[in-house]
């Protein structure tokens, strides 16, 4: 970009040699008539930022790396905003066999640098013209970064707002579901509340599935790693799957390696959600047919590196054409192939979830299919073997039944949703338990105070008037108590989940409730105070 406008530009000198200053103002005034300047000089680094703070029209900076009291360098760290970018282009002076110096100012945010051997009209026009288009390229390249990042931290609060006001009203829905289930109803009224709770689990899937994304997008998904006893994990993804293959005349068998370890390092939860991911697609593409899911392991690609954990689902559907395979893994894609997509509904989200944390985890993706023939999916992570504490190779389990642990336990609950309140009453009740409900942490706090040995257990939900759920969770810890607390929340968020333990929470259910999740944890918390009080 050439500035040789009428426009006079205003050149700061700063630079303890007064010739050297003299110098360059001789260069710049001699070489080209056509260009004006005007120069404001400063003998040091405080009194160059001094002029910088008084001064809002300097169109570039020119400065000596060595300098006393204030270096070139301080000056330059000084005169960055906090983005990391200079107040205005700057370019380093340096002498002409040191070129570290000019190196690091670069690497400060300087534009350029020339060294004093060099001080010549051409020179100095060359380096003053492309230290300004620098500067101007480099603050619309952070402006546009802003406003991307300003965009996406909306998209994600707004899918937030969406997932936590869909999963707190779907907590009924599906709650009265399960209870209408229990009830005596008639072949087609079964099939029509079956009907409508699957819907409802479809709907909290598409909704995790755009908070992931949007998750991944913004770069706030965290692998957290535990020791995962592998065999176990495997079989309990699998078996979740047993009952939509079954619905679909799908036969779903798993295969193990025997030679794997008996544990490993990883992320259960982000490993378990792409497997049941893939096979999601392989049973909804595979009717009539057959899904083999297989795990096990492959050597690593270079000596000293991690062999990798390969887990593998193949399936006997129509396959996708070949021109798809290079995109199934973008967002919202889905094939087109005829017969494939027809009558088969999704978002298209899945398969760029799993492929996004592969790339987390260090892992890759892979997919070959052939039209007629079927599809296989695979993804192969980092194998890294760990030795299972004993404490943990022992699944916790309960004295007696759910009914019998819960019978005449009486538990508090905090929760201000009309719907929610009588959907959490009517499931501890109906499994033989007593609940009072009350609609705010703060009548939560003071119902404990009144009385806490009356109650086996508290569940609270986060979102409430007067006091949310962790605060109350943190005054109840305060008052010296044990007893159990199970935080409910509509965010689906790891963060959320290690602030409610760091409250003092012992469990947390996300919404839309599990029955059996929360009778499970209500019927443990009974167990627990049978045992204390033998």
């Amino acid at each position: 970009m050439n500035l040789a406008t009428n426009r006079s530009q205003t050149i700061l000198l700063v630079d303890d040699s007064a010739e050297d200053r003299a110098r360059i103002r001789s260069a710049l005034m001699k070489g080209a008539p056509l260009r004006r300047y005007h120069f404001l000089e400063a003998s040091d680094g405080d009194e160059g930022l001094a002029i910088c703070q008084a001064e809002d029209a300097i169109d570039c900076v020119i400065v000596d790396v060595h300098m006393p009291r204030l270096s070139g360098r301080s000056f330059l760290k000084e005169l960055c905003e906090p983005a990391g970018i200079p107040r205005y282009p700057v370019i380093v002076l340096t002498g002409s066999s040191v070129n570290q110096d000019a190196g690091d100012a670069l690497q400060l945010g300087a534009q350029d640098y020339v060294t004093k051997d060099a001080i010549y009209p051409t020179v100095l026009f060359r380096v003053i013209d492309n230290a300004v288009e620098r500067h101007a390229l480099t603050q619309e390249l952070h402006a546009s970064r802003q406003l991307a990042d300003a965009a996406s931290r909306a998209k994600s609060a707004l899918i937030g707002n969406i997932s936590h006001e869909i999963r707190t009203p779907m907590t009924a829905v599906m709650g009265m579901c399960d209870l209408l289930l229990d009830t005596r109803l008639t072949e087609d009224q079964q099939d029509l509340v079956r009907t409508m709770r699957e819907n409802g689990e479809y709907l909290v899937e598409i909704v995790n599935d755009l908070l992931d994304l949007s998750k991944l997008e913004a770069g706030r998904v965290k692998i957290e790693e535990e020791i995962i006893e592998l065999r176990n994990l495997m079989e309990r993804s699998v078996g979740l799957m047993m009952v939509r293959a079954r619905e679909n005349r799908t036969q779903l068998v798993l295969h193990y390696d025997d030679r794997l370890p008996e544990a490993i390092r990883s992320d259960p939860i982000r490993i378990r959600q792409m497997l049941l991911n893939l096979i999601s697609n392989a049973i909804k593409f595979s009717p009539g047919g057959q899904v083999d899911v297989t795990v096990g392991r492959t050597a690593a690609h270079e000596p000293g590196q991690e062999d990798f954990l390969v887990l593998t689902v193949a399936d006997t559907g129509c396959g996708i054409p070949p021109e798809d395979l290079d995109r199934i893994f973008l967002p919202f894609v889905q094939s087109e192939s005829k017969g494939r997509a027809k009558g088969i509904g999704g978002t298209g989200l899945g398969l760029a979830i799993c492929s996004r944390l592969v790339q987390i985890m260090d892992g890759r993706m892979d997919v070959r299919s052939e039209m007629g023939q079927g599809s296989v999916f695979s993804f192969s992570i980092p194998l890294v073997p760990a030795e299972l504490p004993i404490e943990e190779n022992e699944t916790r389990s309960l004295s007696a039944s759910v009914e019998e642990l819960l019978d005449g336990c009486r538990f508090l609950v905090a929760e201000d949703t009309r719907a929610t309140q009588w959907i959490i009453r009517r499931m501890i009740e109906a499994a033989g338990g007593k609940a009072t409900v009350v609609e705010s942490g703060s009548s939560l706090l003071r119902e404990l105070i009144d009385g806490s040995d009356r109650y086996v257990g508290v569940v609270t939900d986060i979102q409430m008037p007067e006091m949310d759920g962790l605060d109350a969770t943190r005054r109840i810890r305060q008052l010296d108590t044990e007893i159990p607390i199970l935080v409910l929340t509509a965010d689906a968020v790891s963060e959320t989940r290690r602030l409610a333990a760091e409250a003092g929470a012992n469990d947390v259910l996300t919404k839309p409730i599990v029955r059996e999740e929360l009778l499970q944890t209500l019927a443990s918390y009974c167990d627990q105070s049978r045992t204390r009080n033998c």
